[in-house]
């Protein structure tokens, strides 16, 4: 196949008509795509190719890989047997076929469309990664030479590889993709007194919490913090500041959400309080929409109402505050929250990847709360990079998502401990020895028996975040909270790691001797 296009490029967007209407590429963004191209005139080979993906289709999608076939026939000739032939025995396609007669896609693709008398034979298979980079281009010689077992044993390669690209511990990348068109940014979520908080290390800070009194309005923790907050600006006028409303076990939002005065009368709150202490935005902690969990009241039609209530929140504040949202990547969230909506409404969508063993208790507790990846020190199915990919699939942009830190250590459901206080007794002192889960990318402390105590991150742990956000255009890194690393060390590391990932390296180096 003719195409400049090479493995490590980044697939141009496209819109194309198919048999399943009009589709883009950016919809299957946090999905592997195999885009199938049948050059030429549509013969009997290509026919057979096609309902081999088809009799396979099931296979792939347990895989959580989309098909996409591409049909360049000038005389769009697949159409007469896609509709008289094949839907006459079968129901339906179960993927769709994208009409390219006049070129357009294979123009995107820079691949040459030939001629409709020629009749070629071929069938070119792109394999595209979930953060649309193209992976590998593999040419097939019809016919009976597509094995469908090959396909997938490539498919699994490519998987393995695009993971261990970004774990690998040697010839690290810089972190800079030059695919991505953002640059990414760094915040801290203040809960408590904000003397020790640098606004030259960070591009927004926000103020934990206001909750939501019965009548409606707003009550903060304490207006003076609110205040000194915003007063950092002298020190960096482009630090944005906002306010979160909610918290754990905050009430109120339900309530506020639920008829169209309520989801005004609610906007108009946070616009005063905005107005009144020049904020820059608001920060929705709703834990969460349709869920009482948290031992706050629930209803199904949360997950409608958490839409409208960010609708009205940014008509009455206008585009250019801020909405953030913070949520997490689990699927008990993502089917109660309509990401792929609210996505359009938000600046920013504050990822909490951490706490993933908070309501643990024996064995379980024993675990990474934070993990970039899986392993076994991890629980089943939690990790950062799931949490993402899981974001990214129900149709949160990655350059929205903010993935955060947390500055304290936990041991399951019954231990928390701040940084700070870990570094005074417990990180390589005291008989405990902090240790190094290379697979999770995660760090943790053990006592004199070898028993897990504490899981946390580090400066290296950071690193690898650092480095995760800036090779998967990711919108930046955010902290809970300044007040448990009143030194600045993580603060720092977060910082240096989106903005030189260099100063990192070298106090890994220096200070850890610990080489990346």
């Amino acid at each position: 196949m003719n195409t400049t296009l090479k493995p490590g490029c980044k697939i141009p967007d496209f819109t194309a008509s198919s048999t399943q209407g009009l589709i883009k590429l950016s919809d299957y963004a946090g999905k592997w795509v195999i885009l199938f191209c049948s050059p030429g005139e549509f013969n009997l080979m290509h026919r057979n190719d096609w309902i081999l993906f088809i009799k396979h289709h099931k296979e792939f999608a347990r895989n959580d890989t989309a098909l996409i076939g591409i049909s360049m026939d000038k005389n769009a000739t697949h159409l007469q047997w896609l509709y008289s032939v094949y839907r006459s025995n079968i129901n339906a396609m179960p993927f769709p076929i994208i009409d390219d007669r006049k070129g357009t896609v294979g123009q995107v693709l820079e691949i040459d469309n030939p001629p409709a008398s020629v009749r070629s034979t071929d069938i070119h298979l792109l394999i595209i990664a979930p953060d649309q980079t193209l992976m590998d281009i593999k040419t097939y010689s019809s016919p009976q030479s597509l094995q469908m077992g090959e396909v997938f044993k490539t498919l699994e390669h490519l998987k393995s590889t695009y993971r261990t690209q970004i774990q690998s511990l040697e010839n690290q990348p810089s972190g800079a993709n030059p695919f991505c068109d953002i640059v990414p940014i760094v915040g801290e979520y203040v809960l408590g007194n904000p003397v020790n908080v640098d606004p030259l290390l960070l591009d927004f800070v926000i103020y934990a919490f206001a909750l939501i009194n019965p009548d409606g309005t707003f009550e903060p923790y304490s207006v003076r913090y609110l205040e000194e907050l915003a007063d950092l600006r002298s020190s960096n006028s482009d630090l944005k500041v906002l306010m979160a409303i909610g918290g754990w076990g905050a009430e109120g939002f339900s309530d506020a959400a639920s008829t169209p005065a309520s989801r005004y009368a609610f906007a108009r709150e946070a616009k005063r309080w905005v107005d009144t202490y020049n904020l820059d935005g608001i920060d929705l902690d709703w834990e969460y929409p349709g869920s009482s969990i948290a031992g706050i009241k629930s209803s199904p039609a949360d997950r409608a109402n958490f839409t409208l209530l960010i609708t009205a929140l940014r008509d009455v504040l206008g585009p250019n505050k801020w909405i953030t949202v913070a949520g997490t990547g689990d699927s008990s969230y993502i089917n109660n929250v309509e990401i792929s909506r609210i996505a359009p409404l938000i600046n920013y969508f504050n990822l909490m990847a951490y706490d993933f063993n908070a309501g643990e208790t024996g064995a379980s507790a024993a675990t990474h709360q934070a993990n970039l990846y899986p392993s076994e020190l991890a629980l089943s199915g939690r990790s950062v990079d799931a949490q993402v990919r899981n974001l990214i699939a129900a149709g949160m942009p990655s350059n929205k998502i903010l993935m955060g830190l947390p500055f304290y250590g936990r041991y399951g459901a019954t231990r928390t401990i701040t940084f700070d206080d870990l570094r005074q007794d417990y990180i390589n002192q005291n008989g405990y020895t902090a240790r190094w889960d290379d697979a999770a990318k995660a760090s943790y402390i053990v006592d004199s028996s070898g028993n897990f105590i504490y899981s946390y991150d580090d400066l290296r742990s950071i690193y690898y975040k650092a480095l995760y956000v800036r090779e998967n255009c990711l919108g930046g890194l955010f902290s809970w909270q300044s007040g448990m690393d009143r030194a600045n060390i993580l603060a720092k590391g977060m910082s240096d790691g989106i903005r030189d990932i260099n100063n990192l390296v070298e106090v890994l180096e220096t200070d850890y001797s610990f080489t990346p």
